[in-house]
């Protein structure tokens, strides 16, 4: 069930190791050739300013960038393997502040044989909240689920 502050569309990301978990609880929308990792901004995410500290916007830009290679991925029929971060950039172009409804919004611009690059915007509230980048190497396979 989602709670509603949760926006039509999204369902609970069931994946993901404790960090993530803890992060959380994270929300992702699946769209042909896009997918959005989303959270509700907290007072445990928030710098003293009130907005979301600048590490967990990038921790968000970190788990959606892979969440995004990753499924894109799985929907090409590839098989499942962990992603190692290699590199990512990030911009932080506005505040989000505590209660709005941050997501990132990626999308794989290329899927190789051992290296995947991604490309997203975060969005609070609608507002452009960062943009960021990712390269990810194929790590071992994953167990299925």
């Amino acid at each position: 069930m989602r709670p509603l502050d949760v926006p039509e569309g999204y369902e609970l990301a069931q994946h993901g190791g404790p960090y993530a978990r803890e992060l959380g609880p994270l929300w992702v929308k699946r769209e042909p050739g896009r997918i959005t990792l989303a959270m509700r901004v907290e007072e445990r995410h928030c710098n003293s300013a009130g907005a979301a500290h600048g590490g967990c916007i990038a921790s968000l830009a970190d788990l959606g960038l892979v969440h995004t290679a990753s499924a894109l991925r799985e929907q090409q029929g590839l098989p499942k393997q962990f992603l190692v971060t290699v590199s990512m950039n990030i911009e932080f172009l506005a505040p989000a502040p505590e209660g709005s409804w941050l997501e990132l919004v990626g999308e794989a611009s290329r899927i190789g044989r051992t290296l995947c690059f991604t490309d997203a915007v975060i969005w609070a509230d609608g507002k452009k909240a960062a943009r960021c980048s990712g390269v990810f190497a194929l790590g071992a396979a994953r167990p299925a689920s």
